[in-house]
């Protein structure tokens, strides 16, 4: 298997995660299978059946497939779902701008280093947000604050008291999840494959497989 379902914004063994799955047919630790039925009565409730969306995915064959398969969700839950594809070069700042009204947009996130406000305090943190702009991580424009005190409090601590941090970055995530602004989907899995000969494989949470400490016979 090269993925596994998402339910929280945390990857698996990344500083400050903490099993959780809300949104599953048996909310708990691990998503265990999806609740259409619930999920029909929640589109019901919501008096939006009907309505037109529009999916910006990238031009390439997986985010593509992606798209594919979330219209055809989207369509069993009672809309009318589309997807437009734009080349890997433009989605990603298409989508960030607010002047483009991008209701659905595929993205990916792989941490520039080690800790959990890289994903939590620059994907959902009010100072991410920029209207108008292409730059802006903050897809959703999410801005709690309360959720954003606690995150600039997290970065404080994680000075002085990494585990600390942690602990509320855990908490973070789940209260982002509660609100969720994003759908995470799967956490991909990196596989490398070495031969025999390759001596001193060492692996990095940051870096991944660090070539330059690898040997070949």
């Amino acid at each position: 298997m090269l993925a596994s379902p998402a339910c929280q914004v945390l990857p698996p063994g990344f500083p400050g995660y903490q099993a959780s799955c809300l949104y599953t047919k048996d909310p708990g630790e691990k998503w265990s299978a999806p609740d259409m039925d619930k999920a029909k009565q929640l589109v019901a409730e919501s008096g939006t059946a009907g309505q037109e969306v529009v999916i910006i995915s990238e031009d390439y064959a997986t985010s593509k497939n992606i798209g594919q398969y979330l219209q055809s969700v989207l369509n069993e839950l009672g809309y009318k779902a589309g997807v437009k594809a734009l080349p890997r070069n433009i989605q990603y700042t298409y989508i960030q701008n607010t002047k483009n009204k991008m209701q659905v947009g595929i993205s990916q996130w792989y941490q520039d280093y080690p800790a959990a406000s890289d994903f939590l305090n620059i994907l959902f943190g009010c100072d991410s947000f920029h209207p108008d702009s292409d730059s802006s991580a903050n897809l959703p424009g999410f801005c709690d604050k309360e959720i954003d005190a606690k995150m600039k409090a997290a970065l404080k601590l994680a000075i002085t008291d990494a585990a600390g941090a942690n602990k509320m970055w855990a908490e973070i995530d789940k209260a982002v999840m509660e609100k969720s602004p994003g759908v995470p989907l799967f956490n991909p899995k990196h596989v490398d494959f070495v031969s025999k000969r390759v001596g001193n494989f060492q692996f990095n949470a940051q870096f991944y497989w660090i070539i330059t400490q690898s040997w070949v016979k």
